[in-house]
């Protein structure tokens, strides 16, 4: 009870008692005498003070114990959120104040019912009212859980009242507390579910345990005591029933009925001491072993599995045993089928990447005739119809490539044979050589392409750019072809992932004619027409993400970010706009200097024979490994061998062993190869060739080649 709340009764208790005292002194020491105080006036006086007194003391301690229940109302505001409070005069049987939250603890809407409606309808409920007729009302109440029942619930709500009496002066009032219990119901209602499921599931489990298995050995872990049990009549695996110690048993059974090369796991595993440790452990999961008893008859396979039940201080392991004789042939001739499955995919494996390595040989030997041709000869002084024409003849070519490597890059994918291939690379040069395909790709299309490149990025990364500049050239070519006008606008910035990494987020968004939702929903798939498939498995590659916003009519966003180490902190700065410039030769002059080329193509030998000419070497030509050998056996000297890879008969790898033998040969060979399949560089590198140059020859990389070789 408050003391400042009662202050007033406290003060005038203490004067009363005060006033008692100085009388009772007065009268003892004081020869003050009148008719009005005389001795048995002031007798009397002193007894009525002293009645006054003592009542009020009462009623104090009346006051004070009749709030008793105070500390738990208090306790129950803390500890309830969903809680109505109400206080209840229980001689004008009315409602004197309620928190305003009974509708939000009900979760009902406020309907014709008035709040005081609500708290009666509860109180009136038969249950309710059957345990209050019980009630000694200066006792605290507790009802059983109620059911309420509204229209807007899915299922019913539960409730339950506390009711807290209190008495202060004349009132009687009573601290009434309706607090939601729903939560408290279900978890009961759970645990009497999962009681009742269990006592069936334990029925279950005998029935199942009697039909599926043939043995049943009880284990007591903590006193080491065996019961074991045939579930099925005449099937003895292990003889008569047994019971006894454990650890004396098992070795005795095993040795006795088990085939002898499986006796040693058996014991093992079904030890005492494991099984213990394994329960020590928490490893508490099943356990099973197989295998054979020994019947010179025919073979028998048998499956024990242990269960293990750990209850307070009892420990039990249950070990249930089963003929899996017909399983084991079963999974015998599975295992037969399935190896005879890996053996034909991995063949078929096998044949596929020998197609691609043909396919990429046989499509890009034509192309580099096409390609290098074309580069020949717009290096030379031509009438400018001709180098136009020769232009879009190369422009086409190189675009028909990018289909090409695309289509294998597709079929390397679903094989999965596609691998990394991260090395050092140049960021603006990713970006120009992307702009000026995309230059090529628009033509006489009323697209502005806009790149913008923002300037902070690192001049210099390490990942795989190949793949990269796949990723943004199927997209582009993806905005081209779905854009008639309007504009592309290729935009990229970095964010630092970490002290030497960036995450490298190119945005890619155009006008065309965009996508609803069901294809963007298939966007990736093969069947889309979108061509997208190969870069979101690009994507994959790289551990990358692709992101797609379209609006129909509006047009496309592609994000791609991927994560990129740094090789150079330098900003790559502006990079510089493409400029469509006539091509020139990266060449310088090695004179004296002589080249063997080995090529069953008569065409391919001419293309290397035009694009070495400006570097003013001696080349000798040859279509066969053979020629070339007997070449350099008979004493010819190179400076540098180009050897094609596919040729009949003798290929580019024996022919190198072949001239890797010939004594005192010590020649640089370059592989040159249409086969584009990745990591075909690396096993040519790993046979003993100095370098890899593929088809179609790239100018920019031949020049790389001659200048590593030959540039004194």
């Amino acid at each position: 009870m408050s003391m400042k709340r009662y202050m007033k009764e406290i003060l005038l208790a203490i004067a009363l008692l005060g006033i008692i005292v100085i009388l009772y002194l007065f009268s003892s020491y004081s020869n003050f005498s009148t008719t009005f105080l005389s001795g048995p006036t002031l007798v009397l006086i002193l007894i009525i003070l002293f009645a006054i007194f003592c009542y009020l003391l009462v009623w104090f301690l009346r006051g004070n114990g009749s709030n008793k229940y105070q500390e738990k109302i208090q306790q129950s505001l803390f500890d309830n959120n969903d809680t109505v409070y109400l206080l209840f005069d229980a001689r004008l049987k009315n409602i004197i104040y309620m928190t305003d939250n009974l509708f939000s603890v009900l979760e009902i809407p406020q309907d014709h019912l008035s709040a005081n409606q609500v708290v009666e309808n509860f109180l009136e409920t038969p249950i309710i009212q059957n345990v209050m007729r019980e009630w000694k009302r200066n006792e605290e109440f507790v009802s059983p859980m109620v059911s309420y029942h509204h229209p807007s619930y899915h299922s019913p709500k539960w409730f339950r009242i506390r009711i807290y009496p209190r008495q202060e002066k004349k009132e009687r009032t009573y601290i009434m507390i309706l607090s939601d219990a729903t939560k408290e119901h279900d978890q009961q209602h759970l645990l009497v579910t999962q009681a009742s499921d269990i006592k069936m599931r334990e029925q279950q489990l005998n029935q199942i345990t009697a039909i599926a298995y043939d043995l049943e050995w009880d284990v007591d872990l903590n006193t080491g005591v065996l019961r074991s049990r045939n579930l099925k009549e005449n099937v003895a695996y292990f003889g008569e029933e047994q019971n006894g110690e454990y650890s004396d048993i098992l070795p005795k059974l095993v040795h006795e009925y088990v085939y002898l090369e499986d006796q040693e796991q058996v014991i093992s595993a079904l030890l005492w001491s494991n099984l213990n440790e394994l329960i020590e452990q928490n490893q508490l999961e099943p356990l099973t072993i197989r295998y054979r008893l020994d019947n010179k008859a025919k073979q028998v396979w048998l499956e024990s599995t242990v269960f293990f039940v750990v209850n307070k201080r009892e420990n039990h392991a249950t070990i249930l045993t089963k003929n899996v004789t017909a399983d084991a042939e079963y999974m015998r001739k599975q295992n037969l089928l399935l190896q005879n499955a890996l053996n034909d995919a991995e063949k078929a494996n096998k044949e596929m990447s020998e197609f691609l390595r043909i396919m990429s040989h046989e499509i890009r030997t034509p192309m580099n005739a096409i390609i290098g041709l074309s580069e020949s000869a717009l290096m030379e002084d031509i009438p400018k119809m001709a180098r136009e024409d020769l232009e879009n003849i190369n422009s086409a070519s190189n675009n028909l490539l990018q289909v090409i490597d695309g289509l294998l890059d597709l079929s390397k994918v679903e094989q999965g044979t596609i691998n990394l291939e991260e090395r050092e690379y140049n960021v603006p040069n990713l970006f120009q050589d992307v702009e000026g395909i995309v230059h090529e790709w628009i033509g006489a299309k009323e697209i502005e392409f806009i790149p913008k490149i923002d300037t902070s990025i690192p001049k210099s990364l390490f990942g795989d750019a190949t793949k990269i500049n796949r990723i943004l050239l199927n997209v582009l070519d993806n905005a081209v072809k779905f854009t008639d006008r309007g504009k592309i606008i290729l935009e990229a910035r970095s964010q630092r992932e970490s002290r030497s990494r960036i995450k490298l987020i190119i945005t890619i968004e155009d006008t065309g004619i965009g996508m609803d939702q069901e294809a963007l929903d298939h966007l990736f798939d093969s069947k889309s027409g979108k061509g997208l498939t190969i870069t979101k498995q690009l994507i994959d590659v790289l551990k990358g993400s692709l992101s797609v916003e379209s609006i129909v009519g509006k047009g496309s966003i592609f994000t791609i970010t991927i994560s990129q180490q740094i090789r150079d902190e330098k900003e790559l700065g502006i990079v510089a706009p493409h400029q469509k410039t006539t091509k020139t030769l990266l060449s310088f002059k090695a004179t004296g200097k002589s080249i063997l080329v080995i090529d069953d193509n008569n065409l391919n030998l001419k293309v290397a024979t035009r694009l070495l000419e400006p570097y003013d070497v001696t080349v000798t030509t040859v279509q066969s490994g053979k020629q070339g050998i007997d070449l350099v056996g008979n004493g010819a000297k190179y400076d540098l061998v180009l050897l094609d890879q596919m040729m009949p008969e003798m290929d580019g790898v024996t022919t190198l062993h072949h001239l890797k033998n010939l004594p005192g040969f010590d020649t640089p060979v370059v592989v040159l190869t249409a086969d584009a399949i990745v990591g075909k560089k690396e096993e040519y590198l790993s046979e003993g060739f100095d370098d890899f140059l593929s088809k179609p020859i790239n100018t920019t990389e031949l020049y790389k080649l001659m200048k590593k070789y030959l540039k004194k």
